[in-house]
This record gives structure tokens, C-alpha cells and sequence, in this order.
């Protein structure tokens, strides 16, 4: 934590002596935000998650969370140069807080058509908006929070971008990825046989943006992904995402054990995003997870956990919760998803109010959460968040045996 509050006061501190340059020797400009976030869980004390999680412990089913979150950013440029720093801590309690590095990077522009890049990064591959099964160097997203910012990849990257004057080829860029080998030995050095590379072509064709990529790892599958995003018409744009993970490993339960299936996995992504003359914006996507568990393969799951809490003893519970949390932690646990959000800015000529919708349908076992975000900006640097959120479902389904059947988020942003 000390580490932590000096570099959360040093740099503003430094920013500001940058903003005291004259306006033509500026080249560091800062920003950052600190949200204040209470959350209140009712808790579903017959699902096996829950079970698990607070085995042996007398909990209430209401549940509280207060937490801090502080974000700071800071972006150096010259002509050809530029740095990037973008970092977020977490702050419970004084026992329970922790800091991230979510980007820092320095980048090169050697010429108007080469971008250089190295650091930690965070890629944004693919059109989807809640799913993204072509992101291969992205940060898991989170389908409940799309816009969640994530922390990056370490990495190197070079991309060549050119312009043309053709009508049916108007650009072309290439990002070559270099990711080192994780530091397994001593937590500071990796073995060079296990750098990964990923690469992104993208097109910009008879106006249609179009993306083939690959990621070539060592540990992992060989990953072959396309998208695409086309506006039909100028409120009207279809997307899709597709991916191909070579001899993969899909992992089930069956006969009361961990199992692999090795196989050639397919994910993939349909979308639209439309907006209304009342500028009502509508977003629905159809996602199949090629990894995920079908609606025969869910109850085999659930068995697993369940005869771990028979079985009750210490040993059986962390080992259930250690499989649980290794090979089932997706926020997509089964096949295929339906994502709906509606947003209505200023509706009724309600200034600085944006009300929205979502849902996450799982069209395996009809189980779905449903959730209402009302976002109040009285000033430009404050925000309010009101966000309630409902998970319906029978006992033998994924949202149904969520920890949480209900939860409501309260939220005060300042940005500065």
C-alpha cells in the first residue's frame, strides 16, 4: 500500500506541475477517476456455488460491499512519440485492497504508415460488444459490464497502415503481436520457446470493415479467427465474429470426473445495433461458446459440485472449489447466449439521465438475468449510478444456481 499511495500522489502532483508549463510546452496531460461503489446481495443459499463458497459459515443472505475504486491516467505525446499509463486499485478495507497496472506502453512512429508499440497493452479484437470469441489477445470480458475496463497484455506490437484510392479497397493495416513467455522460473524469467504471436489483418472493402487474425501460441491452441461490421443503413450495422481453435481442450464432467475432449472448437457471433429516430439504441447479439457445456452436460456439472459438499470434508470442498474455479470460471458457462441491451438518452426531456435494459439469455436451459442501469450526470464531472440486477432460473440452471439471486449496485463517479 505504501508504494501505492505515493505513486497515487506523486504523479497527480507531477501532472500538475506539467499544467503550469506555458500552453505550447504542454505534452503530458492527465485524467483519471474514483468511483465509490455499494453493493447489496441476496444471496441464493440453496445454490451449490454458494454452498461452496461459505461452506461451514453462518452467513446472512444479505450481503453487503463497500469498496473504492481509483483510476489514473497519464499520456505523453510528441510528433512520434508517445506513452501511455493507465492504472486502477481496489480498496475494501485496510486489510483487503490491491493496485493494477492496466497499460503502459511507449509507441514509435518511425514513418506516417508504421506504429511501433511495447509494454502492457490492452487489444481490442473484434466487433462484438457483450462477446468477443475472436479477441484472442483481449481481456476476458465481462458480458454483464462490456464497457469494464480490463487490464492489458504484456507485449510487443508493429503495425503497418495504408490508405488507398480504390472503391473498393479504401485501407489496409497489419499488427504483428509478440508475446513473451510467462516468468515461470523465479517469477522473472520465461523460456523464449514459449513466445506466442498473434496477427491481425483488417480491410476496409466496398466499405465493410473486415479483420482475419491468428494467434500462434506454444501452451495453447492454434487460433484462426474473421469478423466483420457493415453499416446497411446509416442507423442500421450488422457485425459478426468467428473462431477456430485447433485440437482444443474442452472440458466436461463426466462420471463424476473431470474429463478433456480434444477437438477443432467453434465459436462464433452475430450482431446488429440500431438506432431509432427517438434515438433509442438497441443492441442484440447471438453468441454460441463452442467451449461451453451443452444442457446434457450442465446437470453432469452440477452433480460434481453437489457430491462435493456430500462428501464435506475440507480436502473434497477446496478441491471442488479449485476444478470449480480452473476450468469453469467463464462468465458464459454453457453454449448459447442471447444479449439484449435498449438505451434511451434524456428520455422525456429529462437532461443528463440515461436509463438502459439488458439481458443475458441462455437459450440452453431458458435461465436469464435481467438488469436496469439508470446513469445521472448533473455535472460534467459527476455521475450517478442506480443498477439492479435480477437472475432468474430453476434450480438446475446456470443463472439459477448463481451465488446471488438479486443484487443492486450504487455508484457515485467523479472524474477529474
Amino acid at each position: 500500500m505504501n508504494l501505492t499511495f505515493a505513486w497515487l500522489v506523486l504523479v497527480p502532483a507531477f501532472a500538475m506541475s506539467q499544467e503550469a508549463q506555458p500552453e505550447g510546452e504542454k505534452k503530458l496531460e492527465w485524467n483519471g477517476n474514483l468511483d465509490v461503489k455499494y453493493s447489496l446481495f441476496h444471496m441464493s443459499q440453496s445454490s451449490p456455488n454458494y454452498r461452496l463458497q461459505f461452506y461451514n459459515k453462518d452467513v446472512s443472505p444479505y450481503l453487503t460491499q463497500y469498496r473504492l475504486e481509483p483510476y489514473l491516467n497519464a499520456e505523453y505525446k510528441t510528433q512520434d512519440l508517445g506513452f501511455q499509463l493507465r492504472t486502477h486499485a481496489t480498496y475494501y478495507g485496510d486489510r483487503e485492497s490491491s493496485f493494477d497496472l492496466f497499460e503502459a506502453f511507449g509507441s514509435y512512429n518511425p514513418s506516417f504508415h508504421l506504429a511501433i508499440q511495447a509494454g502492457k497493452r490492452v487489444y481490442s479484437w473484434g466487433k462484438g460488444y457483450a462477446f468477443n470469441p475472436a479477441g484472442f489477445v483481449n481481456p476476458a470480458k465481462d458480458p454483464e459490464n462490456p464497457e469494464l475496463a480490463q487490464a492489458g497484455l504484456l507485449s510487443a506490437n508493429a503495425e503497418y497502415i495504408k490508405s488507398f484510392s480504390s472503391d473498393a479497397l479504401q485501407s489496409f493495416s497489419a499488427l504483428l503481436v509478440v508475446i513473451p513467455g510467462n516468468p515461470t522460473i523465479n517469477n522473472r524469467f520465461g523460456e523464449s520457446k514459449y513466445t506466442d504471436v498473434a496477427v491481425k489483418l483488417s480491410f476496409l472493402l466496398w466499405d465493410t470493415d473486415i479483420d482475419l487474425m491468428t494467434y500462434q501460441g506454444s501452451l495453447t491452441p492454434k487460433e484462426y479467427g474473421l469478423d466483420f461490421s457493415r453499416n446497411l443503413q446509416d442507423n442500421l450495422e450488422v457485425h459478426a465474429e468467428l473462431s477456430v481453435a485447433q485440437k482444443a481442450h474442452r472440458f466436461v464432467i463426466a462420471n463424476g470426473m473431470l474429463q478433456s475432449e480434444q477437438s477443432d472448437v467453434v465459436s462464433y457471433l452475430l450482431g446488429i445495433r440500431y438506432l431509432n429516430e427517438w434515438n433509442t439504441t438497441v443492441i442484440a447479439e447471438y453468441y454460441r461458446n463452442g467451449f461451453g457445456l451443452s444442457k446434457e452436460e450442465y446437470p453432469a456439472y452440477r452433480d460434481f459440485l453437489l457430491n462435493g459438499l456430500a462428501v464435506g470434508t475440507p480436502a473434497a470442498i477446496q478441491q471442488i472449489l479449485t476444478t470449480n474455479q480452473t476450468y469453469f470460471k467463464s462468465s458464459t458457462l454453457m453454449q448459447d447466449y442471447l444479449y439484449v441491451k435498449i438505451s434511451q438518452p434524456e428520455p422525456f426531456d429529462w437532461l443528463y439521465f440515461t436509463p438502459s435494459l439488458f439481458s443475458i439469455y441462455n437459450l440452453n436451459d431458458k435461465s436469464f438475468l435481467l438488469s436496469v442501469s439508470l446513469n445521472y450526470k448533473p455535472a460534467t464531472n459527476v455521475e450517478f449510478i442506480f443498477w439492479p440486477s435480477l437472475l432468474v432460473g430453476g434450480g438446475a440452471t446456470e443463472f439459477g444456481d448463481r451465488q446471488a439471486q438479486q443484487k443492486v449496485e450504487l455508484w457515485m463517479r467523479i472524474f477529474f
